[in-house]
């Protein structure tokens, strides 16, 4: 097997051309551009223009190729979770099979422990991405929950969700090892965040942290599992372009988990947009969620009893979730200006979003 490169800058002419299908045509040179800075958190985001032997090949003139982030932390976090390994795993037996639109692979590969890490895909050119600091219009954010609609319901309660076994369920060993992360990373996150949070928020925090490995149990205990992107942000999603003019491409898959559709809906909501924006648009952008993959998911058995008032509940539940997921990474680096002012904004407007739907009243159904 070629050897994995650790790196962008350890991208070759002679690896390219050992991994991309052979009907592209034989590389002799490639130009790079990095991009994605402060966007790319848990990866190095490059586009590759190739350029063919024998002038223009079979395959695209650009491709995208992604790597390990160059961040020690950052590393840490996606090795220790899988999140690589995910990735590679979702570009080599699902990519193909759903109705949703994802980038094209060409070739993906990790060690076996997860690094080093490298998917070469297709680049969607022109494709307008949103910006997350800046945050969604109403319309974005209800075309990216019909999106995110679309793969819960093809994996609502189903055996083949069942099927994917490197598709970790929401209580797997080394989410539940996020108690000693969020209890480790518990003093600097106070520090930094909690002067901008109220007494009972961070308590409710606190005794969340303590108790994570019993609410992963309690989420799968809960039923209604679905395949969800797990990552359902802003920049994930790709509008129009080289796609087609209509059509949203979903990016960015290691992160992806067995869950309560709900955790997408809540990570969308919560923090690509402004907490102004949520909260003028929350009730209609949830019942709107609802309605689709009620429709979509109608045929499903496991989707059978499933209310908006649950779905409201899984909401608020998700927040307090959300809130332990923001201690467990209040560490993490953005490696530039930018990236450091997106950390910011991924963690705090989720945590506005908890005080004001008061999420420490669940803390209470956790057994």
């Amino acid at each position: 097997m070629p050897q994995i490169p650790a790196q962008i800058a350890d991208i070759s002419v002679d690896w390219l051309n050992q991994v991309l299908p052979a009907d592209f045509g034989r590389l002799k040179g490639f130009d790079v551009e990095r991009f994605g800075a402060g966007v790319g958190i848990l990866g190095e985001l490059a586009r590759l223009t190739l350029d063919y032997a024998d002038g223009p090949g079979a395959g695209p003139k650009t491709i995208v190729a992604k790597c390990q982030s160059p961040a020690p932390e950052n590393q840490f976090l996606a090795q220790a979770m899988g999140f690589y390994l995910r990735e590679v795993n979702f570009y080599r037996g699902v990519a193909g099979r759903l109705s949703i639109r994802v980038p094209k692979p060409y070739y993906a590969d990790c060690g076996a422990d997860g690094l080093p890490f490298v998917i070469l895909i297709e680049e969607i050119t022109d494709a307008h991405c949103p910006d997350q600091i800046t945050g969604l219009t109403l319309n974005e954010a209800e075309r990216i929950l019909e999106t995110a609609a679309r793969l819960h319901a093809a994996f609502w309660e189903t055996k083949e969700l069942y099927e994917l076994t490197w598709l970790p369920p929401m209580n797997n060993p080394l989410y539940k090892a996020g108690k000693a992360m969020a209890e480790a990373q518990w003093p600097h996150f106070k520090e930094h965040f909690g002067p901008r949070l109220d007494g009972a928020m961070l308590d409710a925090l606190h005794r969340a942290c303590h108790l994570y490995p019993d609410m992963l149990d309690w989420w799968v205990k809960q039923g209604h599992q679905t395949f969800t992107h797990t990552d359902c942000r802003a920049e994930n999603y790709l509008f129009g372009g080289s796609a087609g003019a209509d059509t949203i491409t979903m990016i960015d898959f290691q992160l992806s988990t067995r869950h309560v559709g709900t955790w997408d809906v809540c990570n969308l909501l919560a923090a690509s947009l402004t907490p102004e924006m949520r909260r003028e648009h929350e009730d209609h952008l949830i019942n709107h969620y609802f309605k689709v993959v009620s429709e979509l998911a109608a045929d499903q058995p496991g989707f059978k009893g499933y209310s908006l008032d649950r779905l409201w509940y899984d909401y608020r539940a998700a927040l307090l979730q959300q809130g332990v997921a923001q201690v467990i990474t209040s560490n993490l680096r953005g490696g530039n200006e930018r990236g450091d002012e997106l950390l910011e904004e991924l963690h705090m407007r989720p945590l506005i979003a908890a005080m004001d739907h008061n999420v420490g009243e669940i803390v209470k159904d956790i057994k």
